[in-house]
């Protein structure tokens, strides 16, 4: 797992140099469904990218078992759950492929092995957000 977070790690710092990199994602994301794009509407959208920039170097973190990023991803969590902005499972699907087909576009580097590590490594975090989605209170 190290080697991925590694690679991971070493992949985002080239899609970040790029700046069109998150204006890409969130074009993609959005057209995943009129229902993600509906979430959007109202967003303060250089304040939700500088979020997103954030929030993967949390991920990446998380994998690699940061406790401070344990907590960052704790805290994401549960302002996704269904008692906050209520962001169901489906949606972190389409979020992780629009991700994905972003980081294809912007690193040149980017091979199905890299693929494989992104969607690895990001997944534990995936996994806990959904997971607080379903918890109840």
């Amino acid at each position: 797992m190290d080697q991925d977070i590694n690679q991971v790690r070493l992949s985002y710092g080239r899609c970040v140099a790029s700046p069109t990199f998150f204006d890409d994602f969130y074009q993609f994301f959005q057209s995943s469904s009129p229902a993600v794009k509906d979430r959007f509407k109202n967003t303060d959208m250089v304040k939700q990218k500088d979020l997103l920039r954030h929030g993967l170097s949390h991920l990446i973190m998380f994998a690699g078992g940061s406790k401070s990023a344990e907590m960052k991803v704790e805290q994401l969590s549960t302002s996704h759950d269904k008692d906050h902005m209520n962001i169901p499972g489906w949606m972190y699907r389409n979020w992780l492929d629009a991700l994905l087909r972003t980081v294809k576009l912007h690193d040149k580097k980017m091979t199905q092995e890299l693929d494989a590590q992104w969607k690895s490594v990001l997944q534990l975090g995936i996994d806990k957000m959904i997971a607080a989605h379903s918890r109840t209170k």
